[in-house]
């Protein structure tokens, strides 16, 4: 594919990095020179330096015959403009990150359709429904969702007293009795695998598990992981994210309290969120945390717009008694950081807003799209046909590549936990672990 990314920040370039080992075509503008001087350097694309909003600047970049343009800048009137001289190059795929709620609401979102924005994405808005996921599993570190919901992946850590340690994943599988889930990979040491039934799981090491979503609660108390239901949560900031977050809390009969240092914006999120407690105060005082009972919260989540000030606050809590923490992480390269010094969960906004507009930039049907923050791996839903590779033969017989694993398959309203001589059919749903060598060969199978 020939793919155009305006917009050189994090998100542009992890799209940029990802699309371009796949062998796709990528071209990249950014009006910055010193951005646009580093991608250049940094990253396997045409970079142009330019207004990305600019018909004139397009076309000269070579825009025009691509198969979609991708506008990921940090103004949102560019990204839409962007897309608008995408239309304007006859560019059938267009999409943009857009923050600005006003661009949504009722009769707007047609309209961006109507002058050339295919779809938006708001990274705020996909930030919560991350945490959302988090919280309805409090032992998790990471929750997606696939097959309309039915099938769950979710990451656990081995802890000493999880009953699996030591245990080989053949004998974790006789725990699970008839087989609602597979352990599709085993993250040890910075390094990732995709396990067999020997591989014995260790302290320490980070499992993604795809399954039944329904099972996976019952998975998660017999590997030993708190699975108790959220009904008391804290919250850091009154930003976007946090009232999305608190919105859809409280619809869910959770109750929210919510501390933001700024007076005059916690009044006004208090009027806007009038079920929401909404305190003035600095969320790294323990003082304020403990007089606001931050021991009794089933989750804790520090979504202010200052990274040091949600990882210090999430420690704090965590030491004061919070069953379960979730910073919220603007740059992506302190998420690795987050397991280490003892925080339970990271939502990164621009992995997490990368990940949403991916999934559009792939080969094949793909429904769903999900990535590890911690190694780039990927989980893919993709729609199989007849006409498919992966239809002809039963898994085993298929040379599966080498990298990746198949760990649900959604058949009309049946999930299917799939072993060697599952045969995938046309009109399956199949949910796929891949390393990201192995995306290209698992995309081919699909189309």
């Amino acid at each position: 594919m020939k793919i155009v990314v305006v917009g050189a920040g994090e998100v542009g370039t992890h799209i940029t990095s990802h699309l371009s080992q796949e062998g796709n075509d990528i071209i990249m503008v950014e009006q910055d020179p010193v951005r646009a001087s580093q991608a250049d350097r940094t990253l396997d694309a045409m970079t142009v330096q330019g207004n990305g909003a600019s018909v004139s600047v397009l076309d000269a970049a070579g825009a025009r015959g691509a198969d979609m343009i991708v506008a990921v800048t940090d103004v949102d009137e560019v990204n839409i403009v962007a897309c608008v001289s995408g239309k304007a190059l006859g560019i059938p795929r267009r999409i943009a990150r857009v923050k600005n709620v006003d661009y949504y609401r009722q009769g707007a979102d047609r309209s961006m359709r109507e002058v050339g924005v295919d779809l938006m994405i708001n990274p705020d808005l996909v930030a919560a429904l991350e945490i959302e996921r988090l919280i309805s599993l409090p032992g998790a570190s990471d929750v997606s969702d696939f097959g309309n919901a039915r099938v769950r992946m979710i990451g656990l850590y081995v802890s000493e007293e999880a009953p699996v340690l030591g245990k080989s994943l053949r004998e974790v599988d006789s725990l699970f009795g008839v087989q609602p889930a597979t352990v599709v990979s085993v993250v040890r040491e910075g390094k990732t695998l995709i396990p067999d039934g020997d591989t014995v799981l260790q302290v320490g090491d980070h499992i993604f598990m795809v399954g039944r979503r329904a099972a996976m609660p019952t998975l998660m108390s017999l590997l030993g992981v708190y699975v108790e239901p959220a009904h008391y949560v804290m919250i850091v900031g009154a930003g976007p994210i946090s009232r999305h977050l608190a919105g859809y809390l409280v619809d869910h009969k959770i109750q929210v309290k919510m501390v933001e240092v700024k007076r005059e914006k916690a009044e006004r999120v208090a009027d806007e969120l009038d079920k929401v407690m909404v305190l003035v105060g600095d969320g790294t005082d323990v003082e304020l945390l403990e007089s606001e009972g931050v021991k009794d919260v089933d989750a804790f989540i520090a979504a202010s717009n200052d990274e040091e000030t949600n990882i210090m606050s999430c420690l704090l809590a965590r030491h004061l008694g919070a069953k379960k923490t979730i910073s919220v992480i603007r740059r992506s390269n302190y998420v690795p950081l987050v397991p280490v010094v003892g925080i339970d969960a990271a939502v990164s906004v621009r992995l997490s807003t990368a990940a949403a507009i991916m999934k559009f930039c792939r080969r094949g049907e793909i429904v769903s799209f999900a990535q590890l923050k911690e190694n780039e791996a990927e989980f893919l839903e993709l729609v199989a046909h007849a006409d498919n590779p992966i239809t002809r033969k039963p898994l085993t017989d298929l040379n599966f590549p080498k990298g990746a694993i198949v760990g649900a398959i959604i058949r009309g309203k049946e999930v299917v936990i799939p072993r060697g001589d599952t045969q995938v059919e046309d009109g399956d749903r199949v949910v796929v672990f891949a390393l990201p060598e192995a995306v290209e060969a698992v995309e081919k199978l699909f189309s």
